[in-house]
């Protein structure tokens, strides 16, 4: 499958009833995910399965996933999306 396809795919998987997941999502998936590693780019659809209440602790720093290869991916997209442009 095509990044393209793959992203149009994962576009609707962004759809989240908290918009603070939905900036951090959409801001990985428009603006860093076709330039990231295939590795990290393979975990996207990991981190899309997890609940949107815990991501939104993940990404407001309340917590972070008990996985150790997600926590990192975790905090990889938020340095990437909260980067000056």
């Amino acid at each position: 499958m095509s990044l393209a396809d793959l992203k149009r795919r994962y576009r609707w998987q962004c759809r989240r009833g908290a918009s603070e997941v939905e900036v951090v999502l959409y801001g990985y998936l428009d603006h860093h995910f076709e330039q990231d590693s295939e590795a990290n780019r393979a975990l996207f659809p990991q981190l899309l399965e997890c609940a949107d209440v815990d991501m939104l602790e993940w990404f407001t720093a309340r917590s972070e996933p008990q996985d150790p290869e997600l926590r990192a991916y975790v905090h990889h997209i938020l340095g990437l999306v909260s980067a000056p442009s």
